[in-house]
């Protein structure tokens, strides 16, 4: 039995042993914050290749957004300016953001009477450039598709998408009808078969192909030649002053508050610098290119002003739902 003298005898041995001024203490738990739930809207239908590439961003937004949960919610319809249009109507606390690319949906914005609808949205950043690039099967040279009275045709994916808006520029340069197919994969396939004297797409489109020497790049439509591919003619340095290429990245509401405008363009720039995004880029034959919102805008609007007048002269045949 445990005497009261033993008991108080205990209580004084630890007071002793623990140092004076001391109080018992509870260990320290750090709150847990519950992420920020960010929507991000795509107009492009599951499983696509643009679903495909939104989903594989969405990762390196949340990581360098930080406490923050990015849910890719798909908006099709309107030629997908359903996206867009739903983005221009959501709240400004950056609680909903946007997939954009450009030229694509300046040409949908045109085609639709809908040009209206860039005011409503802000550009926020494009974080990749993927030049345009012409391509035909092996062993073809480009000045026999300068040849007047060539039979077969130019292969190019459907109106609204990057390649065809550059390709009413090579018209008077390369006299090759023009035949749209309905996916780039049709228009590539007609290529590598032989059944079109070549194909324009985007090097996105076209890398696999190249790489398995189905296709060979006979020119590309950037600045300077692709790091990847220096030994590929810009399409300026075979005598095509062409510059032209498809620009992903991230919009939100027009009006979206300061704070989140300057989070959201911070973490698309850190973004491109990560070197798993970078590392993924290179196996797409993508530029991870970050080009701010101001500087994105100001192309979308030239794009506008030039689409809206081809649209009015000689409009293109409409695709897509």
């Amino acid at each position: 039995m445990v005497t009261r003298r033993a008991w108080i005898g205990a209580l004084s041995m630890a007071a002793v042993a623990r140092p004076a001024g001391a109080q018992m203490s509870i260990p320290y738990v750090a709150p847990v914050t519950k992420p920020k739930a960010v929507t991000l809207l795509l107009g492009s239908p599951s499983g696509s290749a643009t679903d495909l590439w939104v989903r594989g961003f969405a990762p390196f937004l949340e990581r360098h957004l930080k406490q923050v949960q990015v849910t890719v919610a798909n908006r099709v319809g309107t030629g997908s300016l359903t996206a867009l249009r739903d983005l221009a109507d959501s709240r400004t606390d950056g609680s909903v953001i946007a997939y954009a690319s450009t030229p694509f949906h300046i040409v949908r914005m045109v085609e639709r009477g809908a040009a209206s609808l860039l005011d409503r949205i802000t550009l926020l950043g494009a974080v990749t450039e993927e030049p345009v690039i012409l391509v035909a099967h092996p062993n073809t040279e480009i000045a026999s598709l300068r040849e007047a009275g060539a039979a077969r045709p130019l292969a190019l994916p459907p109106p609204a998408s990057a390649a065809s808006v550059a390709a009413a520029e090579l018209a008077q340069m390369l006299p090759l009808e023009q035949l749209h197919f309905p996916s780039a994969a049709a228009a590539r396939q007609a290529a590598a078969a032989g059944n079109a004297a070549a194909a324009l797409l985007t090097l996105s489109e076209a890398v696999v192909a190249i790489r398995e020497g189905k296709l060979v790049p006979l020119a590309i439509g950037s600045a300077a030649r692709h790091p990847h591919w220096p030994e590929t003619p810009t399409l300026r340095e075979v005598g095509i002053p062409l510059v032209a290429a498809l620009r992903r990245g991230i919009a939100a509401p027009a009006g979206i508050a300061p704070e989140t405008a300057a989070a959201l363009p911070r973490a698309l720039r850190a973004a491109v610098a990560d070197p798993e995004f970078l590392a993924q880029a290179e196996t797409r034959g993508i530029l991870p290119v970050f080009r701010d919102g101001e500087a994105w805008t100001a192309l979308a609007r030239q794009d506008l002003a030039e689409l809206t007048h081809r649209w009015e002269t000689s409009p293109w045949p409409l695709s897509g739902g």
